[in-house]
């Protein structure tokens, strides 16, 4: 139990450092000028290729593109609670000023349940050709194996138009061309969203977690053992002790 609870102890401790070192890089993402949106997915490709996990490659890179909105083939990526309150995802793709046709799926903000169809006609994105600035995240990658069997799924076939998953590879299928390999969470625009809806989405959050709370709890669970047990065994002797005798009183008499 001891050699439990301490290991325990200082692998929350490591998590803790890896947090702090997370949210560092994170920061100073964001508080970067926006480079051009090939760069930035490039950048965050590269670290994945090194090694890192692609949740914290490409989180907090700030990017821009130029394109236009293709609100009729946009989607909601459900289950997106805003202070309680259920709602969706509106995720349109913008058709990038290229000569390959490429589109970068947009999250532009939120809304609420009620709003279950797309086009969303309460939050119409600006039209005409439009430059978006905002942070990247990775493209989701449904799970696979066991872990599938619990998850939320999308219909492996078919046009998709509400996702639990922005997933480019499922979702290319429904658009004219190639992806760019990121996800762009939507900060600014210009021309601006011409309605009050979707919500403007929040920057990554930073924080310390829970990390270092949990550590400080195993170790107090090792001390608690490591003054407790001897404790319990010490009690223990001693109730067998006076059991003993009780028992060698009752038999002399």
């Amino acid at each position: 139990m001891l050699v439990s609870f301490t290991q325990f102890g200082f692998w929350q401790l490591r998590r803790h450092d890896q947090r702090q070192a997370r949210d560092a890089t994170t920061s100073e993402r964001l508080a970067a000028v926006p480079v051009a949106i090939d760069e930035a997915a490039a950048a965050a490709l590269a670290d994945v290729a090194a090694g890192v996990p692609a949740a914290d490659a490409f989180r907090g890179r700030r990017a821009t593109a130029t394109g236009t909105f293709e609100p009729d083939d946009e989607v909601l990526r459900r289950s997106m609670s805003r202070n309680g309150v259920p709602g969706y995802h509106v995720v349109t793709p913008l058709a990038l000023a290229d000569d390959a046709g490429r589109r970068l799926w947009v999250e532009r903000g939120w809304v609420p349940q009620e709003y279950g169809a797309v086009p969303v006609v309460a939050a119409p994105p600006p039209g005409g050709v439009v430059v978006v600035e905002g942070w990247l995240r990775a493209p989701d990658v449904p799970p696979s194996g066991w872990v599938a069997t619990l998850a939320p799924r999308d219909p492996p076939e078919g046009r998709l138009t509400t996702v639990a998953y922005v997933d480019l590879e499922r979702l290319s299928a429904q658009v004219a061309g190639p992806a760019v390999p990121a996800v762009l969470l939507l900060a600014a625009s210009e021309p601006a969203t011409p309605a009050e809806l979707p919500l403007p989405l929040t920057a990554p959050v930073l924080g310390p977690g829970p990390h270092l709370g949990y550590a400080i709890q195993w170790f107090a669970f090792t001390l608690v053992t490591l003054i407790g047990y001897p404790t319990l065994l010490r009690r223990v002797q001693r109730e067998r002790g006076d059991a003993s005798a009780a028992t060698g009183s009752a038999a002399g008499g």
